[in-house]
C-alpha cells in the first residue's frame, strides 16, 4: 500500500544486501535450466510406451512418465496443451527418437490423473519447514460478477506450500478453494512434508491450539517438532505474569518479557520470509494464475510448475552472504 497506516510510528529498517558469491557456477545453472536436454532425459524416451495392460479395458500408449514429461516442458516455456503437442512432436523428430507425441486432448485427458513426482531433496538430518499460502486466479468470472448475478464458479483457487529454508524447495503443497484457512490445512502440509522435522514457522494467521494439535497429530509422537507461530498482540500478557507452560503460552510469555523483535531473533522467525520466497517464484512462473478449467487438472497443472520449480533449485542455487 502506498499509504500504510501508522507508518509514521513503525520501525524503520534499511534493505538488506546481499551478494553472490558463486556468480559462474549460478550463471550455467540459468543456462543448463533453458536446455531441453535437462528436462528430457533418456530414461523418459526408454519409458515412453506404456507397460501392456494384464487386466480388460483398452491399452494406453504412452506412459505417466511420458505424459508428465510433455506437461513438464508445456510448463516450463509456458505452452497451451497444442502448442506443447507440436512443440514435443517437432523435439522428437529432432531427436530421432521413434516414438510419438501425445496430442493434446490425451494431455488434458491425462493430467487431471498423472501423478507427479516431486522429488525433493532427501534429507538425513532434521529439517525446518515454513507454512504459508498464496491466491491462484483461474479462467471464470470476478468476485463482483459472481456475487450480483449469482455465480457458483470460484475466480480464484488457494495454493497451501511448506517450504523447506535449507533447500528453498517447496516439500508439500495442497490446493483448495478460497473458502479453506489456512489452519485447516496446516496438518495436512505437515503430514506431506515428510523427513524429520525439527521445527515450524509460520505466521500468526496459524496462531491457535487447533494448529498446534493438528500438527502434533500428523507427526510421530516420539519426535514433536517445535512450533514457531506468533502469538496475537491480544494474547500477549502482562510481562511476569504466570501461565500454563504451553509452547504456545511460553512464546506469548517470552515477547512479554523481551519484546517481540528479540522473540524473532532468538526463534530464527527471520527464516519464514524464505517462503514468500517460494510464493514469488510460482507467480512468476505461472503469472498468478491457472489456465486449466477444472478442479482436478488445476491441481495436475500446480503440480507440475512445483516439480518444473524444485527441478530448477536443484539444478544450481545462488549463495549469498550480506554486505549490508
Amino acid at each position: 500500500m502506498p499509504h500504510k497506516l501508522n507508518d509514521a510510528h513503525r520501525d524503520k529498517f534499511p534493505k538488506a544486501k546481499y551478494r553472490v558469491t558463486n556468480w559462474s557456477e549460478y550463471d550455467r545453472g540459468l543456462v543448463q535450466r533453458g536446455d531441453v536436454r535437462f528436462w528430457v532425459e533418456q530414461e523418459v524416451i526408454d519409458g515412453w510406451a506404456a507397460p501392456i495392460r494384464q487386466t480388460p479395458g483398452g491399452q494406453r500408449r504412452f506412459s505417466n512418465l511420458a505424459i508428465e514429461a510433455t506437461l513438464l516442458l508445456g510448463a516450463v516455456y509456458r505452452l497451451p496443451l497444442r502448442q506443447t503437442e507440436g512443440f514435443v512432436r517437432s523435439l522428437l523428430d529432432l531427436m530421432d527418437a521413434g516414438v510419438p507425441a501425445p496430442d493434446h486432448t490425451t494431455l488434458s485427458r491425462r493430467r487431471r490423473t498423472v501423478a507427479v513426482d516431486m522429488r525433493v531433496s532427501a534429507h538425513t538430518k532434521p529439517t525446518d519447514i515454513v507454512l504459508d499460502s498464496t491466491g491462484l486466479k483461474f479462467y471464470g468470472a470476478g468476485e463482483w460478477a459472481r456475487h450480483k448475478h449469482g455465480e457458483t464458479r470460484r475466480s480464484w483457487r488457494k495454493l497451501h506450500i511448506s517450504v523447506d529454508p535449507a533447500t528453498s524447495e517447496i516439500v508439500a503443497h495442497e490446493l483448495t478453494d478460497d473458502d479453506t484457512s489456512d489452519t485447516a490445512m496446516a496438518g495436512p502440509l505437515v503430514a506431506g512434508s515428510g523427513g524429520n522435522i525439527r521445527r515450524v514457522f509460520a505466521d500468526g494467521a496459524y496462531d491457535g491450539a487447533p494448529v498446534t494439535a493438528a500438527i502434533r497429530v500428523a507427526r510421530p509422537p516420539r519426535s514433536p517438532p517445535k512450533i514457531i507461530v506468533p502469538p496475537r498482540k491480544q494474547s500477549i500478557p502482562p510481562p511476569g505474569q504466570a501461565h500454563g507452560g504451553t509452547e504456545r503460552e511460553c512464546h506469548a510469555a517470552e515477547i512479554a518479557a523481551h519484546g517481540r523483535m528479540a522473540w524473532q531473533k532468538n526463534n530464527d522467525y527471520g527464516l519464514r520470509s524464505l517462503v514468500e520466497t517460494g510464493v514469488s517464484r510460482i507467480k512468476r512462473f505461472n503469472g498468478g494464475k491457472l489456465t486449466a478449467r477444472t478442479f482436478s487438472a488445476q491441481r495436475g497443472e500446480i503440480a507440475m510448475q512445483i516439480a518444473a520449480l524444485n527441478r530448477m533449485i536443484r539444478a544450481m542455487k545462488p549463495t549469498t552472504i550480506r554486505v549490508a
